[in-house]
């Protein structure tokens, strides 16, 4: 029987636990002071591994008084998982084109004709590719509008030129081309069909959708995905389940402080568990918490707080399957990224040391040697991985060229060699 105050004293007696939650001003409390229904869910979790619906939404009403227990659990779950391995991917990110025919209220990556470029050009995204290998990426991170060819017959007749039909056809030309370059591609294409996601998989070692929420209510008039066709839950679904009858090696995630409740936030992790625990592809999920800019639609909507971020990542860590890794984006949590490691968080994604963040370019990624400088003051130890995670690195998920390729990255725990 694991006792749930004895957990947590281990965890708060922590030195620099107790100081990193001391520094974001979260009480440290006795069992006692908790209400008897948190103690209760908490230490059932942590006997019997799984609590129903009803019982994670009750978990969702936390106040901060308690939650350095809520986290206690999720940390001794990713503890268990991980030991004391954090791990991120060195990338290019390479926004294709940022044309797009959603109007997503929370979007300052979408341009228009005449604002900029309708695309990059092949020979600038293979000069990328080429300066990123140089310099030690090992991801390339493809990124583009949702089906901008629907919409802007301009765009149509610059694929033609090109000799594309679609967003999809080009991008998977360029993975191929950029795999040449011992740089491994990771798209995000959007919504895709089954034959597009194979085509993508002879280049891909992994990809990428995140489902961003369940909520269909979100696609209502004032709401965050009106007039965003691609934003559909189900449709999302479908691909994210294309990929797993692929066996591809997939990221998903929520995007939270949208507009969603907690009953939407819950019910899209466990929608997530549900189809990784059907396909068992779904490598990592991203909790990303909305940053709000200058000029969008919800300018003025609250961003989501460390007490949204830390529930939400710990519920993710309490829900997910063993296998899946849970990652925050350490730009847009630039100063508790910390915070949400000791809440289940084992990935920090993708980090640029030549790029930009086009989606969030307000939030520079943290420089590498600091990263690593404060992971390692915290008894963590940084692995680079591959946009693929080395529990995926096998034939059984990747193509054989594709793994025969990684294998000369990686060392024998399948991470990035360190030499």
């Amino acid at each position: 029987m694991i006792s749930l105050a004895k957990l947590h004293e281990n965890f708060s007696t922590n030195d620099n636990i107790r100081e990193l939650l001391t520094s974001h001003s979260i009480p440290i409390n006795k069992i006692e002071s908790i209400d008897n229904k948190f103690v209760y869910l908490l230490e059932k979790f942590l006997n019997e591994k799984k609590l129903t619906r009803d019982e994670l939404l009750t978990l969702t009403q936390m106040p901060l008084s308690g939650v350095s227990f809520l986290m206690c659990v999720a940390n001794n779950i990713r503890e268990n998982l991980k030991g004391n391995l954090i791990s991120f991917s060195k990338n290019v990110f390479i926004p294709l084109t940022q044309l797009c025919r959603d109007q997503c209220s929370y979007c300052t990556f979408k341009i228009e004709p005449g604002e900029g470029a309708l695309l990059i050009e092949p020979e600038d995204v293979l000069e990328s590719a080429k300066k990123a290998a140089e310099l030690g990426c090992t991801e390339l991170l493809f990124v583009s509008g949702d089906k901008p060819e629907r919409d802007y017959e301009v765009y149509r007749d610059k694929l033609k030129s090109m000799g594309h039909k679609s967003t999809a056809d080009y991008m998977i030309s360029m993975s191929e081309l950029c795999l040449e370059e011992n740089i491994f591609p990771h798209s995000n294409l959007g919504i895709a069909n089954q034959d597009e996601l194979l085509r993508f998989k002879n280049s891909n070692p992994s990809m990428g959708l995140m489902l961003e929420s369940i909520s269909e209510r979100l696609m209502d008039e004032g709401m965050a995905h009106y007039r965003c066709p691609d934003k559909y839950p189900k449709a999302r679904i479908k691909t994210i389940c294309n990929a797993g009858e692929l066996q591809i090696p997939w990221t998903s995630g929520i995007l939270i402080g949208i507009g969603e409740n907690w009953e939407e936030r819950v019910d899209s992790i466990l929608e997530l568990n549900r189809i990784n625990t059907e396909y068992g592809h779904i490598q990592e999920i991203i909790i990303q918490n909305f940053n709000p800019k200058p000029g969008i639609k919800m300018e003025g909507q609250p961003v989501p707080t460390d007490l949204d971020m830390i529930k939400t990542v710990a519920l993710s860590r309490m829900i997910m399957s063993n296998n899946v890794n849970i990652q925050v984006p350490p730009n847009l949590n630039s100063k508790s990224y910390m915070l949400h490691v000791f809440s289940g968080v084992n990935d920090l994604g993708g980090v640029s040391p030549i790029t930009i963040d086009y989606v969030n370019p307000e939030s520079p990624w943290p420089q590498i040697d600091l990263m690593q400088d404060t992971i390692l003051e915290f008894g963590f130890n940084l692995r680079e991985r591959l946009p693929v995670y080395p529990e995926y690195l096998s034939q059984n998920y990747i193509e054989k060229h594709i793994y025969e390729k990684a294998l000369n990255f990686v060392d024998d725990t399948g991470f990035v060699r360190e030499d």
